[in-house]
């Protein structure tokens, strides 16, 4: 693409950041308003090269305008929005809000487990930006990982409605989807509803819990995987990851049901769930939790220790974004939210805190460093309770 060009008049693009076979996402300024969005194009040209029927090139066409009509009816601070639709040189594009962080995916690839707090926190989210969709008759379709975008100040923001479909119009089936995360009745060829939406969602909150999809792996044949969605139950996440409370291990159970009418009835009916599992963070002796003092405080009626986790999780974001990843209050702010996770009952999650921090520090300062070593000390702490609990 010509750099150089104005895109609708008003946006320069500055760098690609993802290119595939089905289009590109550019980073651009707004010049008109003066702030960074996503460009995000249609490469029909490019599927039309590389001999795609022109069926399924139109498919597509109508797919990714399908995107900037789904988008344009849900307005919620956890989806990311869309400004402008429009053509360039012939090819397709949305004007979407650009989020800065990183995606679920990449969070999961950093550590062997979430924390307990950070998965109910990031769950709660991702229903209440998915129950926003839903009200505006919005079915995603492809509700994964990497579709789910933690900014900097560690909120979701769900991302690529492109397989997204308005329930209220007719139109055909398809099979599109994600493997991993796609519900039992969308391997027959079914379009899927809004509680398909929660299968997946059951899918990715089991993945944050252990560490790992229900079925399958990437690896895997496709086909293989969907027989497993269709026929087998796994084994529950505190199989897997001992001290995960039984609310989460039911919300899970009802998530993954085979039968959708088995599922829980809205997305947000699984946010007030998932939400009443902080009680378990917030039912222990405050007295006992160190630093307490130094906390920020926490934000609405939430005063109990997952609140207190929470507020120093954002932070740590606030930090790394202002001194930088390796600067002192960064390093003591990831050692006091270990420290806390561990007090709320999650060991393992604060285990892997201090995993994580150990091994920066080791790239920051070096593999003996004091702080480096201080951390390797907390995840051999941390694992000890764990196992004696």
């Amino acid at each position: 693409m010509d750099t150089s060009k104005l895109i609708g008049g008003r946006f320069k693009p500055r760098e690609r950041r993802d290119s595939g076979a089905m289009g590109d996402v550019w980073t651009a300024e707004d010049t008109k308003l003066g702030r960074t969005v996503a460009l995000k194009f249609l490469a029909r040209r490019r599927l039309t090269q590389q001999g795609a029927l022109t069926e399924f090139t139109e498919w597509t066409v109508r797919m990714f305008e399908r995107e900037g009509l789904a988008m344009a009816r849900v307005n919620h601070p956890n989806v990311a929005h869309i400004y402008d639709t429009g053509e360039h040189d012939g090819e397709f594009y949305i004007v979407m809000e650009y989020v800065e962080g990183r995606s679920l995916a990449e969070h999961l690839k950093t550590g062997p487990t979430l924390t307990l707090e950070r998965t109910v926190r990031w769950t709660r989210q991702i229903c209440e930006g998915l129950g926003a969709a839903h009200a505006a008759e919005v079915i995603h379709r492809d509700i994964k990982p990497g579709n789910i975008m933690i900014t900097h100040k560690g909120d979701v923001k769900i991302v690529d409605f492109g397989l997204a479909f308005l329930a209220d119009v007719t139109q055909s089936h398809t099979s599109a989807g994600t493997p991993l995360y796609k519900a039992p009745e969308r391997w027959n060829d079914e379009q899927g509803s809004q509680r398909s939406d929660l299968y997946s969602v059951g899918c990715v909150l089991y993945e944050m819990l252990t560490g790992r999809p229900p079925f399958g792996s990437p690896q895997d044949d496709p086909m293989t995987v969907g027989r497993m969605h269709q026929d087998d139950t796994p084994a529950p996440p505190s199989a897997h990851r001992p001290g995960v409370p039984a609310q989460l291990d039911s919300i899970v159970q009802r998530l993954l049901a085979k039968d959708p009418a088995q599922r829980p009835k809205s997305a947000q009916a699984v946010a007030q769930a998932v939400s009443k599992t902080q009680i378990v963070l917030d039912a222990l002796d405050l007295d006992d939790v160190v630093g307490q003092a130094d906390l920020p405080e926490s934000h609405g009626s939430n005063a109990g220790l997952s609140g207190r986790i929470r507020g120093l999780d954002h932070r740590i974001f606030d930090l790394e974004l202002r001194f930088g990843p390796s600067d002192q209050s960064v390093i003591e702010a990831r050692e006091e939210h270990a420290e806390l996770t561990g007090q709320s009952g999650d060991a393992r999650g604060a285990a892997a805190l201090y995993d994580r921090l150990g091994h920066d520090c080791q790239d920051f300062f070096g593999p003996y460093d004091v702080r480096a070593l201080n951390a390797f000390e907390g995840v051999a702490r941390w694992i000890a309770r764990s196992g004696a609990n």
